[in-house]
């Protein structure tokens, strides 16, 4: 015989407060939802081409997290500067 008990699941929101390593630029997060990124996604495309492309060399090369961190600071803050 089979028993439900209820989840042990919480809503309450999980923060890092682990600091950024400091080799890693400082970089303001663009502050929008999906929906603005996605409309803007072929214009932010073109502008950060060269970018983009760094970043997605650098994904290819490893599966670790943090291993891309600056390049993904440099194509936020192309977008920022469009």
């Amino acid at each position: 015989m089979s028993v439900h008990q209820a989840g042990t699941t919480s809503s309450v929101e999980r923060v890092d407060l682990t600091p950024m390593p400091s080799e890693v630029p400082q970089v303001q997060e663009l502050g929008t939802t999906s929906a603005p990124l996605k409309s803007a996604a072929f214009f932010i495309g073109a502008y950060c081409k060269e970018y983009n492309e760094d970043f997605m060399l650098c994904k290819n090369e490893s599966r670790e997290p943090g291993h891309c961190l600056k390049e993904g600071r440099r194509v936020t803050r192309c977008a920022q500067d469009l």
